[in-house]
């Protein structure tokens, strides 16, 4: 049998199913994985191994008494570390909360329980995330598993990173402004930011209000699809959902022929920080496009910039009063950097944010009227892949590398995948995009892509 800690969830769900794979030995797997090589990635703050296993004998108990659960069932995944787990810490890669221990399970654990999903612990973010790869925490710097030196991007830096390296066979991240794509990209995984409002956040930890949303990350796309069905809110306050259709992976294998694939070109073609080699890759993934018979056209939106500028209008004074209280009262329970980029919303004034807010439903609405005859819309996830450990606070960091925050903002799916490796043997990404509640059309299109990209074998190698 291969290494099963390399197995896409997809393939291990089926063995689990069939019992020619027990959810213990696959969970002591991920733990003995952890055990021997987190130490060089640091993608776990912690791990519950007891329990873990515990889980792991009544999952494998229900599988043989013929009470499967569907494929989550015995399914060891990966939490990211501002969602709450009762009985474990929800730090927020704080110092100061490391004791605070949640007394109950966040809407989207209880949902991956009920599917019989096993949790194997809580996994590295930034700060509060927004404080990106620091080096003055309690904690050490979640590194990239291709290359050590290198930063794995962030927020969900961990449970990217743990996806990517073998640690489990998927993982729960958080997305307020790039956090499940940028790391989903430089660490060669596929990540998912659903529509808004798709998954609960009761129980995660705020930042936005207005564009925080969780979402699968994992090796595959179809492991992300596998995911995402079990982790729709059934939280009675989340009621603009009745649009969702969910993933039919039945018809995944039917290819996409007709599809029609807006490119967003002026986005990113031009920009004189495009890695020549992502354009590279991204021209590859259109060419696979049009060999499968979708429909290629250019497609132009608002400028990028503005985008930005009104997510930002919005996001940092949300993100400000959200932990307004604390900063004020105890401003020394912040590191500078998180205390900086969380005070920046102190500089928004009302009348911005009511106008930011007015932008952001034209801006909607536009991409709306846009996708009325496009199914998707692609474009590359970053623009360059993976930089040095600490990036953000070099030069580079000053940079704008990512191609993602116009779709928080209007708050549609957005899938990140990879689609090719450098010649220094990085991941590259592109992302997908749809119409809001259109995961199913998202997914299939980046599973038909990622299929025939055959890129799937090659993962980091770790000693």
């Amino acid at each position: 049998m291969a290494d099963i800690t390399q197995l896409p969830l997809a393939e291990l769900s089926t063995w689990l199913r069939s019992k020619d794979l027990s959810p213990v030995d696959l969970t002591q797997a991920y733990l003995d994985r952890i055990e021997t090589l987190d130490c060089r990635i640091n993608s776990f703050n912690c791990v519950r191994a007891e329990g873990a296993l515990s889980d792991a004998r009544r999952a494998e108990q229900d599988i043989r008494n013929g009470n499967w659960l569907g494929p989550l069932h015995g399914m060891p995944l990966g939490i990211k570390d501002l969602i709450d787990v009762a009985g474990l810490p929800t730090t927020a890669q704080a110092a100061h909360r490391q004791g605070w221990v949640a007394e109950q399970d966040a809407g989207v654990v209880k949902s991956l329980k009920k599917a019989g999903a096993i949790i194997l612990g809580k996994q590295a973010t930034s700060e509060y995330a927004v404080g990106g790869t620091q080096f003055d925490l309690p904690w050490p710097p979640t590194r990239n598993p291709w290359n050590p030196d290198l930063d794995p991007s962030s927020s969900s830096s961990g449970s990217v990173a743990a996806a990517a390296a073998g640690f489990c066979a998927g993982s729960v991240g958080t997305e307020t402004a790039s956090s499940i794509r940028d790391p989903a990209a430089w660490c060669g995984v596929a990540g998912l930011k659903p529509t808004n409002g798709l998954v609960s956040r009761r129980g995660v930890l705020p930042l936005s209000p207005s564009m925080d949303c969780v979402g699968p990350i994992a090796w595959t796309v179809k492991d992300c699809a596998l995911m995402l069905s079990s982790m729709v809110s059934t939280d009675p306050e989340d009621t603009a959902i009745s649009g969702f259709k969910a993933p039919e992976l039945s018809t995944y294998d039917d290819g996409i022929h007709g599809l029609r694939v807006g490119v967003i070109r002026h986005f990113y073609e031009d920009d004189p920080h495009l890695d020549d080699e992502v354009l590279n890759a991204m021209e590859r993934s259109l060419s696979i496009f049009e060999q499968l018979g979708a429909r290629l056209s250019t497609v132009r939106l608002a400028e990028f910039d503005l985008y930005n500028a009104v997510a930002r209008k919005i996001s940092w004074p949300e993100e400000y009063e959200e932990h307004r209280a604390e900063l004020d009262a105890y401003p020394d329970r912040f590191t500078q950097v998180s205390r900086s980029r969380l005070g920046d919303g102190r500089s928004v004034s009302a009348a911005d944010y009511i106008f930011a807010r007015k932008q952001q439903q034209a801006l909607t609405a536009e991409l709306h009227e846009k996708m009325r005859d496009i199914d998707i819309l692609v474009l590359p996830t970053t623009k360059k892949p993976a930089q040095i450990l600490g990036y953000e606070h070099t030069d580079i960091g000053k940079i704008e590398l990512s191609l993602t925050r116009p779709f928080n903002l209007t708050g549609g799916p957005a899938l990140a995948l990879c689609n090719g490796f450098t010649t220094t043997g990085l991941p590259t990404s592109m992302q997908i995009i749809g119409r809001h509640f259109e995961e199913d059309i998202v997914l299939r299109a980046g599973h038909v892509i990622e299929t025939s990209l055959s890129l799937r074998s090659r993962r980091p190698l770790l000693r």
